[in-house]
C-alpha cells in the first residue's frame, strides 16, 4: 500500500487521484470565497493580500483539476455545506475584516506544521513526477499564504492594542 495523509491507499496513483479530487475542489472554492470577501473588504492591507490569495487559490484549483482530468478523473461536486457556510461568513459585512483574518490565522497557528504533510506527500511520490512538482510548488504557495495571514493578523492586533480604547472601539 501507499501511505499518505494518515491513510493507506492501494497505490500511489489512487492516493494522487484522491488528493487531486479534494484539492481541486477545495482550491476552487477557496478562490470563490476569498473573492466574496474581497467584495466586502474595506481594509486596504487585507485587500492587497486577498487579491493575491484569490488568484492563487483559483489557479491551484484549475491546475489540479486539469491534472486530475489528465489522469482520467474529474472534480467532485464542490458545493458543500462547508463551502456555503464559509461563503456566507466571508460575505457578511457585519463581521470585521480583522475578525475574518483572525479566524483564519487562529485556525492555522503554525504555518510550517500545517503545510508539512503537503511537502511529505510530494516527497513520497515516486511514479508521478508531474504531480510531485505541482504539489511542491502548491505547498510553497500555501505556506506563503498562511505566513502572510499570521503576520498581518499579528501586526493588526498589535496596532489595536496600541490604540487608545476609544479609537480601537471605533475600528
Amino acid at each position: 500500500g501507499f501511505k499518505a495523509f494518515g491513510k493507506t491507499y492501494a497505490s500511489e496513483r489512487e492516493a494522487v487521484i484522491k488528493f487531486l479530487e479534494a484539492v481541486s475542489a477545495a482550491e476552487t472554492n477557496g478562490g470563490d470565497t476569498v473573492r466574496a470577501w474581497l467584495e466586502v473588504c474595506t481594509t486596504d492591507c487585507i485587500r492587497g493580500g486577498l487579491k493575491m490569495v484569490a488568484e492563487r487559490e483559483s489557479y491551484h484549483g484549475r491546475a489540479f483539476e486539469a491534472r486530475l482530468k489528465e489522469l482520467g478523473g474529474k472534480m467532485p461536486n464542490r458545493t458543500t455545506d462547508e463551502f456555503r457556510k464559509n461563503l456566507a461568513y466571508l460575505r457578511d459585512k457585519k463581521i470585521s475584516d480583522a475578525a475574518k483574518l483572525h479566524r483564519g490565522a487562529t485556525r492555522f497557528p503554525n504555518p510550517e506544521e500545517t503545510i508539512r504533510p503537503l511537502f511529505e506527500f510530494a516527497e513520497s511520490l515516486k511514479e508521478d513526477q508531474t504531480t510531485k512538482e505541482m504539489v511542491k510548488l502548491f505547498a510553497e504557495d500555501e505556506l506563503s499564504t498562511l505566513k502572510w495571514q499570521k503576520a498581518l493578523c499579528t501586526a493588526l492586533t498589535a496596532q489595536m492594542k496600541a490604540m487608545p480604547a476609544s479609537a480601537s472601539a471605533a475600528v
